[in-house]
């Protein structure tokens, strides 16, 4: 029970791990088909035997982890029941595990919790995305739609205590410029995205982006998408909303964009 409660926790919290299913036994071997062993970045739970095989289970499912990734392994064991990994050898036993990464879906994280801000975690609800939404503003959550999580706290105490997942997804829409700027340079210095997308017209864009080239030498701007969303019309929050959920799903799934001519930085 202890495991199936902990996958809930991971998905309460947006965290991912690795559950290691023993499926198939031969021969001698430490190992019973059905046991299990969860792996998160800071604990495992469970067991799949013991031994050389656990700690040779365990490191792989590190590994696995940081690639998001299922994987079907056959084992040897030698008589000392020691790991002999890809080597044919049956004087042991031979025993199968399934590594099977568990995830709460892609993380997005929205700074901004106004108009734009809660049309987006409305529409994107039925998406598997782990939605984030940061706003330092009092009572400003008080009828949001409901999501995975919200952060009540300034941008810098935001970047002082929390970590941005790599390859997350990040929407900019607070309702000050200087925000804005602070947030966009946060993330270019304190994390690595997939996607950056920021509401701005034409002349707030090319001025956030020369700031930013000036004050972040290495700024990789290809995936800094602002004006945000895809240029399907609209100027309601919640048309405005569809279209940065477009982009975020053409660059998700890698689909080629309609975007509007804009200035080459």
């Amino acid at each position: 029970m202890q495991i199936y409660e902990e996958l809930l926790n991971l998905k309460k919290k947006g965290e991912n791990g690795i559950l290691i299913t023993v499926v198939e036994k031969d021969g001698f071997g430490p190992a019973t088909p059905g046991i299990k062993m969860l792996v998160t970045k800071n604990k495992r739970i469970g067991t799949v035997g013991g031994g050389s095989l656990e700690e040779f289970a365990y490191k792989k499912a590190l590994d696995l982890l940081k690639n998001k990734k299922n994987e079907l392994h056959k084992y040897a064991l030698n008589e000392e029941n020691k790991v002999i990994e890809n080597t044919g050898m049956v004087c042991g036993g031979n025993v199968t595990l399934f590594y099977e990464y568990i995830g709460s879906g892609e993380k997005l994280y929205i700074f901004g919790a106004g108009h734009v801000g809660k049309a987006l975690t409305y529409h994107i609800n039925p998406l598997n995305y782990f939605v984030t939404v940061i706003d330092e503003r009092d009572g400003i959550f008080n009828d949001f739609p409901n999501i995975n999580k919200t952060i009540n706290s300034t941008v810098s105490d935001f970047f002082k205590n929390n970590i941005i997942e790599d390859n997350s997804y990040i929407v900019i829409s607070t309702p000050s410029h200087a925000h804005d700027y602070e947030v966009l340079k946060n993330v270019y210095l304190n994390s690595k995205p997939k996607y950056i997308g920021m509401l701005a017209s034409d002349t707030k864009a090319n001025l956030m982006v020369k700031k930013l080239k000036d004050e972040v030498s290495n700024a990789d701007l290809s995936i800094l998408h602002t004006p945000v969303g895809l240029d399907i019309g609209g100027p309601t929050p919640h048309e405005i909303a569809i279209s940065i959920i477009s982009e975020i799903q053409s660059i998700k799934y890698q689909k080629k964009q309609i975007k509007k001519m804009r200035k080459i930085w």
